[in-house]
């Protein structure tokens, strides 16, 4: 299975609201190849998506239809007469203007998050570079600029996206500069290792557990042993 998804360099420029960007994801999240036809349940598309009910989903599939995205709607009917599930003709990606993300973005950022990263995605270079300043992303999804920093930095910090500063000769500093990066699983690895303290916790409690236990079971048999002696030996304790 392709690790990335194709998407045109016109997504961003429809006028898609947050969950439109999303749904549309969702469905280009399913195209393999260069076959443009995806038959998945609205059911499903509303899971993957975060969206609570599946008749939002049935309303912005008809938005996207009108904005360009979904070319064709078809629903067969299956072989004991009833209606089966959609299938979305959607728009082709060209040759020749597209940009890649990851086929598993969805779940994982709300929907500016998500616009923002596509922008991100859409912009880089070859080299995996970009250097678009706040004002310049701020014009291109309308969004305040002091907003456009909260959300870089949000990605940033979950590790979507990787930040450098650049030194100028003279000393100053430079606009940012962007790349395109997978977050690490080691951050959540690490959060489900015991820790220290944990750790000497617990054997603590093994220990006074195993004291508890072990120590008068030791005294029990020692006087057991003393009467046996005894007897054999015809001394009455």
């Amino acid at each position: 299975m392709e690790a990335f998804i194709k998407l045109n360099n016109s997504i961003l420029d429809c006028g898609l609201t947050p969950n439109e960007l999303k749904v549309a994801v969702c469905l280009y999240s399913c195209v393999f190849g260069n076959r443009y036809y995806v038959q998945i349940k609205q059911s499903t598309i509303a899971a993957k998506c975060g969206i609570k009910k599946v008749e939002t989903v049935a309303n912005i599939i008809c938005n996207l239809q009108r904005k360009g995205i979904i070319e064709g709607v078809s629903r067969p009917h299956k072989a004991n007469g009833w209606l089966g599930t959609y299938i979305y003709k959607l728009k082709t990606v060209v040759q020749k203007g597209f940009f890649k993300l990851q086929r598993n973005i969805l779940g994982k950022l709300n929907g500016v998050q998500l616009r923002m990263y596509l922008f991100v995605c859409r912009a880089v270079t070859k080299k995996n570079d970009m250097w678009n300043s706040f004002n310049d992303i701020s014009r291109a999804l309308q969004i305040g600029r002091k907003k456009v920093i909260a959300v870089i930095n949000e990605l940033v910090e979950m590790g979507f996206i990787c930040k450098t500063k650049v030194i100028k000769k003279d000393g100053s500093y430079s606009d940012n500069h962007y790349a395109v990066s997978e977050p690490s699983e080691e951050k959540n690895i690490s959060d489900k290792k015991e820790s220290p303290k944990q750790a000497v916790t617990l054997f603590g409690t093994f220990q006074k557990v195993l004291q508890c236990n072990y120590i008068p079971t030791v005294i029990s048999c020692q006087a057991d042993l003393q009467d046996f002696i005894y007897f054999y030996a015809g001394v009455v304790p």
